[in-house]
Order: structure tokens, then C-alpha cells, then sequence
């Protein structure tokens, strides 16, 4: 079903851009925002055990369990941010969570039972198989109150959805008054998709849906409601194997080979950080007059 309307301001004005071979986005004239106005009928139905272990040059991960140890340094990083943000640590829930890895960390680091939910049936048994709170489901299939938790993570989630704003919504509801939110996506206005054009990696058909930029993901989060919003670019910790194998997708022939001269000499798990086209937001949910007197 085409979606002409701008998932985030609604307007119904916009234009066509090639975002890759046969491949083409809607941007809105009046706020920025980039969307799949063909999205799949089914977005979900791609989350099967091969999204994680596949040797398709964009979607999915290319083995994402030799990468979960270099993952999970990332998601400490953004945890340890977290605590300073809340001044402790608290409720957590990570919505679109995989196969664990951030929650495994949040527990690592004595946070008190985080909860992930995740629409992938195999990525849900895999994580309670780590021993994980986990439900399939998302922000609009759970068992949650309202007001529950202290923070909510998106991470690299929202892409993935046809409607944000009602994410954002749903994700607004469950936080306490003054809870965080906090996103990481794809940045549509950074240094990399300025330079690469349409050949940026992050386009991805019927699996990135909606695209942020660092402006279009703070206006989003201010009108869901979210005060002391802020957006900027942020790194990911990757190993050489997972920049070669990515780096196939442009050059198959050469960055094959090198990826081979990377394991001839032991160069493979060499661990990088680097900034590789996301954005990460935050966000508070506004405590106002009645809120504080419901919870005075």
C-alpha cells in the first residue's frame, strides 16, 4: 500500500529521489523526512534465522554471532551513558533487542531485570536461551504498564518501522514522568550519505523504512512530547572482518581479497571505532504539574 502521506508532519507534498538501483524514496517538502512510500505489506516476515548469519552484501548481518562480543562493547558504552543520564541505573527495556546482546550487558553491569521485546520468534528463543527477559512482541503488543520504565532503547530499530511517530508514542506511554529514551539510526543528512549519494550503505529495500535525519529525529521526539532532546552523530565499535565484508557490497572482487589477507595474517578481529553514517537521540518524558502531583 503506498504511503504519500510524511509518516512524521503528515504532509502529503514530496518528492521522488533514486536512492539506489531501482530503487527510489519519498522526501517531504515541508519537514525533510525520507520514507518507503512502497513499503512491504509484511515488514516483519524478513526476521527469520538467516537475517543474522547471511551472505548478502546489504541487510541482515553477515554472521552477527562473530560480531556479538565487539557489539556488545558498544551497547556497554551506550549503557555506562545511560547510568550518568539517570544518575543510576533503573528500569530498562530495549525494543527491537535481537538475540540479547545489550541486555546480557545491562545485566553484566547490575541493572535490575532488563526486558527486551522483539517481533523475531527466532531471535526471542535464541535470547531466552541466554537466559533473558525477552517477549515477542513490540510497543503495541506487550503486557507492560504504563509508566513503568526508567529508560527505553531503540537502537537501530525505528528504521525498520512504517509508522515512528507512533513508536515514539507507544515508547512515551511506558517511560515513568522524567524517563529517557534513547534511539541510534541511520543519519539521512550525514557526511557519509552526502558522499555516497545513492550508493550509501544504509539504503536498504523492504528493511530500512523510514530515515532520520539529525534535525527530522529531533523534531519527532519533540512532538511526541520529549523534552531536553538531543541529536548528534555517533560511532560504532566494528571489527576489520565486519568493514571487509561490508565493504563487498562496493567492491566484491577486492574487498574479498582482502578480507582473505586479513585472516592469512590474524588482522581480522582488530577492533575499530568509527563513524559510520548513525545518529544517536535522547530524550525526557516531560514531567508536568499533574504528573508531579499524582507522583508527590
Amino acid at each position: 500500500m503506498k504511503k504519500n502521506h510524511c509518516p512524521l508532519c503528515h504532509a502529503n507534498e514530496f518528492d521522488y529521489y533514486r536512492a539506489g538501483y531501482e530503487y527510489t524514496l519519498a522526501k517531504c517538502s515541508q519537514c525533510s523526512m525520507v520514507w518507503d512510500n512502497h513499503p512491504p505489506a509484511n515488514p516483519t516476515k524478513i526476521y527469520q534465522e538467516d537475517y543474522y548469519n547471511n551472505e548478502f552484501p546489504k541487510g541482515g548481518y553477515a554472521n552477527y554471532f562473530q560480531g556479538m562480543k565487539i557489539n556488545s562493547r558498544t551497547f556497554r558504552k551506550r549503557l555506562l551513558k545511560a547510568e550518568k543520564k539517570l544518575s543510576g541505573k533503573g528500569l530498562l527495556l530495549d525494543v527491537g533487542c535481537a538475540l540479547g546482546d545489550c541486555l546480557a550487558q545491562a545485566q553484566n553491569l547490575g541493572w535490575n531485570n532488563p526486558q527486551g521485546l522483539e517481533v523475531s520468534e527466532y531471535a526471542v528463543e535464541f535470547a531466552k536461551s541466554r537466559g533473558l527477559s525477552v517477549c515477542q512482541g513490540d510497543l503495541f503488543n506487550h503486557n507492560f504498564e504504563s509508566n513503568y520504565f526508567d529508560i527505553i532503547m531503540l537502537q537501530d530499530m525505528i528504521e525498520h518501522t512504517t509508522n515512528p511517530m507512533a513508536q515514539l508514542t507507544a515508547a512515551y506511554q511506558l517511560l515513568k514522568p522524567g524517563g529517557l529514551i534513547f534511539i541510534t539510526t541511520p543519519n539521512v543528512g550525514g557526511f557519509w550519505h552526502k558522499l555516497l549519494g545513492p550508493l550509501w550503505y544504509h539504503y536498504k529495500p523492504e528493511e530500512h523504512l523510514t530515515y532520520f535525519s539529525l534535525d527530522t529525529i529531533k523534531f519527532a521526539l519533540e512532538k511526541t512530547g520529549f523534552s531536553d532532546v538531543e541529536s548528534k552523530p555517533t560511532s560504532n565499535l566494528m571489527s576489520l572482518e565486519y568493514i571487509l565484508n561490508r565493504l563487498k557490497y562496493y567492491q566484491p572482487t577486492l574487498f574479498s581479497l582482502l578480507l582473505r589477507l586479513a585472516r592469512l595474517l590474524n588482522l581480522q578481529k582488530l577492533v575499530f571505532s568509527l563513524w559510520i553514517g548513525e545518529l544517536e537521540a535522547w530524550g525526557k518524558k516531560t514531567v508536568n504539574n499533574y504528573q508531579l502531583s499524582v507522583i508527590s
